[in-house]
């Protein structure tokens, strides 16, 4: 529901008066929160704002400044419409604005869902592995975004990170299970390591919700964390999402991940990804955010109880532990 125009936050509704300004509207605009985040709930947000029949996306960090996140990800946006009106049927949001202290930046609203809303939301396979391929066809695009390189993949920081997780002594896991499966991603990770794979500017966070889906169009957004690196980790960063369907077992690849998912989304993803990082890398992955979980958040979270159930099988098989 709308929120009324009497104050919300004084803040919030200085910036869409500055934009509404900058727009020519008259009036005060038509506004609603639509996102919070997760960790800074108080200082991150985005809010839907309505100036007559258009309809925006206002950005805000309150802690950003003329140079900051958002300006950053502005700039970038502008340059990244350039690389996408290339593509027949990809794109970005479209930047409209950024407030001259940086502090808030507003982009086109695209009222289109998810691709993870769109996994949770169908039953047919092929409408599935659909999402798959349009995911692998913009990632393809974003990583042409600069010229490729090729540099060594080090993947001694999941092993490291595990072992910082197992140290808190929080994990829901039974510790034994999590100690094998540590064994062999440390060994797995030893073979692949200083294998040259492509590096490219990346999404950097190229999850189900920061990809939409509209008619004829697949649209990618929020590009706060976009900057060169390894082009694996945004691949893993999306075939992960699969893990947040029940998938029968037999179905299940070597890695934890649907095979006919992840063959799909390659038939759109074409730059060369070594096989051997992939698989390790979606392994380390997938044992990570399992390790995650603790046992607090297993009693009061509902949605990581899902998470923790879905990914055990998944880890059995990837670990060879069924």
């Amino acid at each position: 529901m709308t929120q009324p125009s009497a104050i919300i936050d004084s803040r919030v509704n200085a910036m869409i008066r500055e934009f509404a300004d900058h727009r020519g509207f008259v009036g005060m605009p038509e506004h609603r929160v639509i996102y919070r985040s997760y960790e800074f709930p108080k200082t991150r947000q985005v809010w839907k704002v309505e100036l007559g029949a258009e309809a925006f996306a206002l950005k805000l960090d309150y802690e950003a400044d003329s140079d900051g996140r958002l300006a950053k990800e502005f700039r970038e946006l502008q340059n990244l419409s350039a690389h996408f009106a290339k593509y027949d049927k990809l794109g970005i949001a479209t930047p409209v604005y950024l407030s001259p202290t940086g502090t808030f930046c507003v982009t086109e609203f695209l009222d289109h869902k998810t691709a993870g809303e769109r996994l949770q939301a169908v039953e047919s396979d092929q409408t599935r592995r659909q999402v798959f391929r349009r995911a692998g066809l913009w990632l393809h695009a974003m990583h042409e975004y600069e010229p490729q390189k090729r540099k060594e993949f080090w993947g001694n920081w999941m092993v490291k990170e595990l072992d910082e997780i197992v140290a808190r002594g929080e994990m829901q896991a039974p510790a034994d299970d999590v100690a094998y499966m540590r064994a062999i991603l440390h060994e797995q990770t030893r073979k692949v390591n200083r294998i040259r794979d492509t590096h490219a500017t990346s999404h950097g966070d190229f999850h189900g919700e920061n990809i939409m889906l509209g008619p004829g169009m697949t649209y990618g957004f929020d590009f706060t964390e976009a900057r060169a690196k390894m082009a694996v980790y945004d691949v893993v960063d999306f075939l992960k999402v699969d893990i947040y369907r029940d998938t029968p077992v037999a179905e299940i690849d070597n890695t934890g991940i649907t095979k006919a998912h992840r063959d799909m989304f390659f038939k759109g993803y074409k730059h060369k990804i070594d096989k051997g990082v992939l698989d390790v890398s979606l392994r380390g992955r997938l044992l990570l955010d399992w390790a995650s979980i603790t046992r607090e958040s297993h009693a009061k979270i509902r949605a990581d109880r899902i998470l923790y159930r879905n990914l055990k099988p998944r880890l059995d098989i990837a670990f060879a532990k069924a």
